[in-house]
């Protein structure tokens, strides 16, 4: 597996190679994310969000449900067809990552591919948040294009891994799980009352 391999998966989506090894986890800057090493073995993931076309094919399928309309007003607008699908709870995430023969990434999946192997402090790099690299604070004011934000796409040319929208995530939420979290392909609490979340969305501030 190398950086830069991508393939086609069953629902359209681009899936982009992760090559396993160490990388630097968490953030000292916040209480519940203390910095530390993990070792994660190769995998695959989504290059972008899921988007409103992707999902609402899940939708006809009889295989999911829809998302709450409050959140996600513009579902059914073929103009925003490949803006990401929001509104949808983590067993929503999860009944259509079975759909299509997947999983939801684990946290430190996701934390990998967003920051890459050194621990960038955003997925671009070290450089403060501005409008051309995310759909953030306001930026635009709701949801976008996937693919609109390329150069604020990841090491592994993954997009939108900050703003636009959050993601969910495998893992169950622990306060104190980092401090005693395994080193080798970490999978979360084995139980809990919230599930983790990454990303941010287009109304979050910087």
């Amino acid at each position: 597996m190398e950086v830069g391999s991508f393939y086609t998966y069953v629902d359209g989506a681009i899936l982009a190679a992760v090559p396993g090894g160490p990388f630097l986890m968490g953030y000292n800057n916040y209480f519940d994310s203390k910095e530390h090493t993990v070792t994660l073995s190769d995998f695959w993931i989504y290059s972008t969000k899921v988007t409103n076309r992707m999902y609402a094919y899940c939708v006809r399928m009889g295989k999911c449900t829809v998302p709450d309309g409050r959140d996600d007003p513009s579902f059914d607008d073929p103009l925003h067809s490949n803006n990401p699908v929001v509104g949808v709870t983590w067993y929503q995430a999860s009944e259509y990552c079975a759909f299509v023969g997947g999983r939801l990434p684990t946290e430190a999946e996701q934390e990998k591919t967003a920051r890459g192997p050194d621990g960038n402090i955003y997925p671009w790099g070290d450089a403060a948040p501005s409008c051309d690299r995310l759909n953030n604070s306001d930026c635009i004011g709701t949801t976008t294009d996937v693919t609109q934000y390329p150069s604020g796409q990841s090491y592994y040319e993954a997009m939108d891994m900050s703003g636009n929208a959050f993601e969910w995530d495998a893992d169950w939420y622990k306060l104190d799980y980092y401090s005693n979290a395994p080193a080798q392909d970490p999978l979360g609490p084995l139980s809990g009352v919230e599930r983790s979340v990454r990303a941010s969305a287009f109304n979050s501030g910087r």
